[in-house]
């Protein structure tokens, strides 16, 4: 599989038949084979997640489909004001938290997220992917200790829900804005699943924390799964 890193959590992959979009509001999208199915999937309605232009490419793909966590709420007369094709909602399937649905050969999985939304576990052709969306240990440096203790506790909640599953490629936060707990959230997530390969996201360019997490005690063990991301439209074989 293919894989490109957007900017900040927008990823695509792209397989045989399908190519994955996750994330998108910012970056360079490339040009696909007209006869693969695109999928737009969006975590939730932040704006560093999730922008109507995401519906620009419908009528543009003739097979092209869009999963959305169920936070995202679009009324017809919401589409008609942002110049978007009504019968776009056809081409749409919302998902809550701890749901499933299947699409076609794609079969998604959800998480709820400790912030807005949910995360993403999606199967096609016989790949297994993981994108956090914001689910996150969200530990702040000068919060309450009581409210970072309870993000502990339902981040860990939520990831011992996939405790022990495979995973071809993930994509999970490593916030530089947590300062030294920049990584609780990764280091839980590789603890407790199986991933063949870890794409870090949410850095906020900041993409020297990769580094430092890899080299840290808690990232040594697992550095030879994390790639080091440098720069948007940055493409990797999986």
């Amino acid at each position: 599989m293919k894989v490109t890193y957007l900017y900040h959590s927008g990823f695509v992959v792209e397989l045989e038949k399908y190519v994955l979009v996750f994330d998108y509001y910012q970056g360079t999208l490339p040009v696909w084979d007209g006869e693969k199915t695109i999928v737009f999937f969006a975590s939730h309605q932040h704006q560093d997640h999730f922008r109507m232009k995401i519906f620009d490419f419908f009528g543009q793909y003739k097979n092209i489909h869009y999963v959305l966590s169920s936070d995202i709420r679009l009324s017809d007369a919401y589409l008609e004001r942002n110049g978007v094709d009504t019968a776009v909602r056809g081409a749409i399937t919302r998902i809550g938290k701890n749901q499933q649905v299947c699409w076609q050969e794609i079969e998604v999985e959800t998480l709820r997220s400790t912030d807005e939304g949910v995360a993403f576990l999606v199967s096609a052709e016989g790949k297994a992917m993981y994108h956090g969306g914001d689910l996150n240990w969200w530990h702040w440096e000068g919060e309450d200790d009581a409210w970072n203790e309870q993000m502990g506790k339902d981040y860990k909640k939520e990831i011992s829900r996939i405790a022990g599953r495979h995973f071809d490629v993930a994509f999970v936060p490593l916030d530089p804005r947590l300062g030294e707990s920049f990584g609780l959230g990764l280091e839980v997530f590789l603890q407790q699943t199986d991933p063949s390969v870890v794409f870090p996201m949410h850095m906020w360019e900041r993409y020297d924390v990769i580094s430092r997490f890899r080299k840290s005690p808690a990232g040594e063990l697992y550095a030879d799964r994390i790639r080091e991301i440098t720069a948007p439209g940055q493409v990797f074989v999986v």
